[in-house]
């Protein structure tokens, strides 16, 4: 066999070798197509089904070109590609893929019960996005995951060399395979695959640009950062129809995700979940937009705060009129961050729904004995403060019961920061959706303390 065929045929050989064992494990996507054919898109078997458009070898003669990437055994195969001379560059990348596809069943098994059970899960009842973002593996899972990469890096190591491995947790391919999982929820498998992609390029690109910036803004980058993000939105109206974009914004954008945090607290339906939806998003659009244009020459930043809160407060009127005054009350409970922390708790603790609604209860009832102490004018400012305090004793003392201390402690501290204040002093308001704040008293001149 003319050697340099041969060489040309294992290159060949390699760099296909190398593709269909980085889709196997992961590493790459068919999602989306080259712009022009390479070395990597071509048919492994072309050569040995048409000898005449590649190669004279004969089928025997390519099989045993091929002979070296048939073991199962890394550092054999690491041996065999040096010694026929590849590029190390090469040799790195099969060895690398042929690590990776090892595990590569195993994280489809993986993947495929993650997502039959996120299909199990109504997504509106469920939160999405942010820093409260719902990982679809099980804690399990994610230690297997977890676990399978450092295994793939401590090898990739011990064959290739300390310099080969990254040594951490590929989070990168973690979060596209999470990203892929949700937006299988409702897209088609393939278009899942290239949005995750378009996700995934983006935010590396958008992560190297502040990086270059260094903490440090300069004329023209929140142009630069918008112009990507306007590149990043095209890419995807490219790929999805407008009825698979409105079921992103529906199922995960940055409305969805409030609506869902909210809707975990609250026994809503899908109807509700989307008339709310539509009211929210309409306005956050609108507002987004707005502080978008105040750093171009358009309506001030505080300008865009005050028609933000003024719409609110209309769709939360139109809210109250969808749901009724008695379901409203629950939906305004479910908004409140010591609700959903609570929540948060029990889903930790494995704690009973009863225990859930009498702790909260006690939330309430300490809420309104502090108002009406705050409200009494008979009290003194050293009886307030001691009615205060007492109080704050006994809904501690409660809490801990039902919690146990240490949860108890926790969730006082995380949640209920106003409860810590009462013994103070101060003013105690209860505004309309329920948040409970305590205004400290104000210090006097002579440094004596008035209510």
């Amino acid at each position: 066999m003319n050697k340099t065929l041969k060489r040309i045929l294992l290159l060949s050989l390699a760099a296909n070798a190398l593709l269909l064992l980085g889709v196997t494990a992961g590493l790459f996507s068919l999602g989306k197509p080259p712009a022009a054919p390479s070395a990597l898109s071509v048919n492994p078997h072309s050569a040995i089904r048409n000898p005449q458009s590649a190669s004279p070898l004969s089928p025997e003669a390519a099989k045993a070109a091929a002979a070296p990437l048939l073991t199962d055994d890394p550092a054999t195969l690491r041996d065999r590609l040096r010694a026929l001379g590849l590029p190390d560059a090469v040799v790195r990348a099969v060895v690398t893929a042929s690590i990776k596809s090892r595990d590569a069943a195993r994280l489809r098994e993986i993947d495929g019960a993650a997502l039959a059970a996120s299909l199990k899960k109504p997504y509106w009842l469920y939160t999405r996005g942010g820093v409260f973002k719902a990982i679809p593996y099980t804690v399990e899972q994610m230690k297997e995951r977890s676990a399978i990469s450092r295994e793939e890096q401590e090898q990739i190591k011990q064959v290739l060399g300390d310099d080969a491995a990254t040594g951490v947790i590929d989070y990168s391919s973690l979060r596209a395979a999470q990203n892929y999982l949700t937006y299988s929820t409702f897209l088609p498998p393939e278009k899942a695959a290239r949005l995750s992609d378009i996700d995934r390029d983006y935010s590396d690109l958008q992560t190297q640009m502040l990086a270059e910036m260094g903490g440090f803004r300069m004329p023209g980058d929140d142009a630069k950062l918008k112009l990507l993000e306007d590149e990043k939105q095209r890419d995807i109206q490219a790929l999805l129809t407008p009825e698979e974009q409105a079921a992103i914004k529906l199922h995960d954008s940055a409305t969805a995700s409030g609506l869902q945090r909210i809707f975990a607290g609250f026994d809503g339906t899908e109807d509700e979940y989307k008339a709310i939806f539509t009211l929210e998003n309409a306005s956050n659009e609108k507002f987004m937009e707005a502080l978008t244009m105040s750093g171009y020459g358009g309506v001030s930043m505080s300008e865009a705060y005050r028609e933000s809160f003024a719409a609110q407060d209309a769709i939360e009127s139109q809210i109250k009129t969808l749901l009724g005054d008695e379901r409203y009350a629950e939906y305004q409970r479910a908004e409140r961050q010591d609700y959903q922390s609570l929540l948060a708790a029990a889903q930790r603790f494995n704690l009973a729904p009863e225990t859930v609604a009498q702790t909260y209860q006690v939330r309430e009832d300490t809420a309104t004995e502090a108002k009406r102490i705050s409200d009494d004018k008979s009290l003194t400012t050293e009886q307030r403060k001691q009615a205060y305090a007492a109080l704050t004793e006994q809904a501690t003392t409660q809490i801990r019961a039902n919690l146990g201390d240490e949860v108890g402690d926790a969730y006082i501290d995380n949640a209920l920061g106003w409860l810590k204040q009462l013994p103070q002093g101060g003013t105690v308001n209860i505004l309309s959706g329920g948040n409970v704040y305590v205004t400290p008293p104000r210090a006097t001149k002579a440094g004596k303390k008035k209510r």
